[in-house]
């Protein structure tokens, strides 16, 4: 199936890269370009197309003043700068929702959720990628995050305190073996019952003894206290990685 695509921006140089990219996945007919909703919407009533790459702040009109005027509206994955707006599109069913600058892999897990008849999901249970991003919701808050920016996933429960790299923490409806099922291990290790890590913000474990050690992480203050079994699998995941 092809997939007749019209790219909205107000950015020239934006509609540019995201064309070059596009033009990589073959699924994808780029039937035009336009630069504002106005003519966006006359774009969508003539040519009819399947899904829109849309930016969010436009001129004189936002990309979701341009969804009223659409009959009927095309599948959706927004493109903007930011991250804010990013619980109203899940709000209206978008497809995916793609932080500027768009980057290659991240394009092609969105047009692999266009072509599944998926959308963007916060309790979603599809295995990630390192360089997949995630939705992360809390209450009213809702956040796209890079995995790389978590440093660790804390369990609380049935819930889980995940911890981000400039010091802010979600605390999410989800256990453990649900975040161990979905994330990477290359990057992601569980250590213990209670604690997931990141590898890659691994500063420095130290051995207190063989039951006890503790280990340092980027953007944390105070270490993380290690038992027998996390230190035997820190140990292990670091062996893992440079053999």
């Amino acid at each position: 199936m092809t997939w007749r695509t019209l790219i909205i921006d107000d950015e020239p140089p934006a509609r540019k890269h995201l064309r070059r990219l596009l033009l990589e996945h073959p699924q994808i007919e780029i039937v035009g370009e336009a630069s504002g909703v106005a003519e966006a919407a006359e774009m969508c009533e003539k040519l009819q197309p399947g899904l829109l790459f849309l930016d969010v702040q436009m001129p004189r009109a936002t990309g979701f003043d341009l969804l009223p005027k659409l009959n009927p509206v095309p599948k959706i994955v927004f493109v903007t700068a930011h991250e804010e707006f990013a619980l109203r599109a899940f709000e209206v069913n978008a497809i995916d929702y793609l932080m500027k600058p768009v980057f290659a892999d991240r394009l092609t897990l969105a047009l692999k959720r266009v072509l599944n008849g998926s959308g963007v999901d916060p309790g979603a249970d599809d295995p990630l990628e390192a360089g997949d991003s995630i939705f992360l919701q809390s209450g009213r808050t809702l956040r796209m995050v890079p995995l790389r920016q978590i440093i660790c996933i804390l369990a609380e429960g049935n819930y889980s305190t995940v911890v981000l790299s400039d010091g802010k923490e979600y605390l999410i409806y989800r256990t453990l073996n649900q975040w161990e099922r979905r994330l990477p291990n290359s990057l992601f290790v569980r250590l213990d019952r209670s604690i997931v890590v990141n590898l890659t913000h691994l500063l420095e474990v130290k051995i207190i003894d063989r039951d006890a050690g503790q280990m340092r992480l980027t953007g944390r203050k105070e270490p993380v206290m290690l038992g027998r079994t996390a230190i035997n699998r820190v140990r292990v995941s670091l062996q893992e990685r440079v053999s």
